[in-house]
């Protein structure tokens, strides 16, 4: 029984010092599986002391077996080495496609801005109804956020002079100067908008509205009046990040309202 302890000893640690071995010459590894091996490493341990553990197997050959331990141990360190190796490499393919579709993005973009800055609104909005191109993504003004605004009100609904009722609207009451100002974070590619007047606004009324980007003026419309019907207008918005309305009273009457309704914010395709 003694001799058998004395053995039993022998091999567990042989093969804790054989295993310790090889584990410091893998550190290098990030294994795939660490339970591949322990059940590896286990099964053999097993046919070396038995399944109880108390015994040591007949013809049991301490050189074989921890070399068997090594072996399978060196096994599993080569097939997460292959593991990772193949990882690697297909990290190295979804980063060069990656890198492909951004400079695709960045040529899209460019196209875009050129395209926007090019042609007039009217025109883009001519090829949109050609089918050259297509709104994508579109919102209305009020889903954006309101940074700040003077004199300005959001409205559930507004009847112009002419009997249509438009939805949300913005209303601006032009004592001097009003205007709102709304987050866009260079998501949008278009602004459309109607300007209406409605009951409210006086008879003598004109008024100037003027759409900024980024604090710089992208559009306007002049002169207008309570009898006007409808007045659209459209901007380019490519890339901003801060969309202004500004309404401004151009004579001395009072009541210069000015309604900004239908807003559409697009992404053009």
């Amino acid at each position: 029984m003694i001799t058998k302890e004395k053995n039993r000893t022998k091999i567990i640690c042989a093969v804790v010092t054989a295993i310790s071995a090889i584990v410091a010459g893998g550190s290098a590894f990030q294994l795939h599986n660490v339970q591949n091996i322990s059940q590896t490493v286990n099964g053999n341990v097993i046919q070396i002391l038995g399944e109880t553990g108390s015994y040591v197997s007949a013809g049991t050959d301490l050189t074989d077996s921890t070399d068997e331990l090594i072996s399978a141990y060196r096994k599993v360190l080569d097939e997460n080495s292959q593991y990772q190796a193949n990882q690697s490499t297909l990290q190295g393919q979804v980063q060069s496609l990656q890198n492909e579709n951004d400079d695709l993005k960045n040529q899209i973009q460019i196209l875009k801005e050129t395209l926007l800055n090019t042609y007039s609104s009217d025109e883009i909005n001519s090829v949109i109804e050609q089918g050259g191109l297509k709104r994508d993504i579109s919102k209305r003004l009020d889903n954006l956020e309101c940074l700040d605004s003077v004199n300005c009100e959001q409205v559930p609904s507004v009847k112009d002079l002419y009997g249509t009722t438009h939805s949300i609207s913005y209303r601006f009451e032009a004592y001097d100067t009003a205007w709102a100002k709304f987050k866009l974070d260079g998501q949008y590619d278009t602004f459309v908008a109607n300007i209406v007047t409605s009951e409210d606004t006086n008879r003598d009324a004109n008024m100037s509205v003027e759409i900024y980007l980024d604090d710089v003026l992208v559009g306007r419309v002049d002169d207008v009046v309570r009898d006007e019907h409808i007045r659209p207008i459209s901007v380019s918005v490519n890339g901003g990040n801060v969309l202004m309305i500004k309404v401004i009273r151009t004579n001395s009457c009072y009541d210069s309202h000015a309604y900004i309704c239908d807003t559409t914010l697009s992404v053009l395709q």
